[in-house]
């Protein structure tokens, strides 16, 4: 441990700083107050209790927080923030520190925050996994069923043939309805997380589509403003009554959308 920054949670070879951070929070039953530094870097210090964030209080050296800082109790409505906050902080090659003390404040209840299972899910982060060390790579002669359940079954519609020609710049994919029903593409968490949120959005999803069709069931490629994961966008597609949900970098609907036309053909 090094003096002064308190007890080390990442050092500069962790592949997943802010997983270390999401597990912290995790494990804070008792309201404490969080303080989490980088080597030389930023700060952020927070009021956790019953696994939520309940008030981001400092932010220094990061830039964007302060509408969580402004905020008496951490609500839905800033759960992007806080994510923003809590990457510009949690940097590879950064060592990450914690220093824990008695909360000041009291808890307003379980309602009050946000919980660390929301904010894991939306990063990525499984909460119960040890990544501080890069695992094994160990050869697997079965393939993953989730990363091949699309090359296995040989998609030849409209929205198998655009999500499987954009495999290398799609971070996961899946089709609900058509020919191709039940599909997937991905890591099961990206996938479950589309789940979700085709789940939770669909209807405002079909309202975007036939904003932009000129006419009721024709085929139409969107990317959505909305975001799964700070970074990740979303895209969506609509043809032969199925419906296509991918998760993309943010940068790379300029590159996706045109390969729409090409499927078109």
């Amino acid at each position: 441990m090094q003096a002064g920054l308190g007890r080390q949670i990442a050092d500069v070879a962790h592949p997943h700083p802010v997983a270390a951070v999401m597990r912290e929070i995790n494990e804070t039953l008792l309201g404490r107050t969080l303080t989490i530094a980088a080597d030389n870097g930023p700060s952020v210090t927070l009021e956790v209790a019953g696994r939520r964030v309940l008030r981001l209080t400092q932010a220094n050296g990061i830039a964007g927080a302060e509408a969580c800082l402004a905020a008496a109790a951490l609500e839905d409505e800033h759960k992007d923030s806080l994510i923003d906050t809590l990457q510009a902080l949690a940097v590879k090659g950064r060592s990450l520190w914690v220093q824990s003390t008695p909360m000041t404040r009291v808890a307003d209840g379980v309602s009050v925050g946000l919980p660390v299972a929301l904010l894991a899910d939306l990063l990525l982060v499984d909460l119960d996994a040890d990544d501080s060390s890069p695992p094994e790579t160990v050869a697997d002669p079965t393939p993953d069923p989730v990363t091949t359940t699309a090359a296995v079954s040989g998609p030849t519609s409209v929205l198998g043939r655009f999500a499987r020609a954009n495999e290398p710049v799609m971070l996961a994919w899946l089709i609900q309805g058509g020919v191709e029903d039940g599909l997937t593409f991905g890591p099961e968490e990206m996938v479950t997380h589309l789940h979700g949120f085709l789940e939770e959005e669909l209807r405002s999803i079909s309202s975007q589509l036939d904003l932009v069709s000129t006419h009721a069931g024709e085929p139409v490629c969107i990317a959505l403003g909305a975001s799964l994961n700070s970074g990740h966008g979303v895209l969506c597609a609509r043809a032969d009554n199925g419906l296509l949900l991918g998760l993309i970098e943010g940068n790379a609907a300029q590159f996706i959308l045109p390969a729409w036309t090409a499927a078109l053909r």
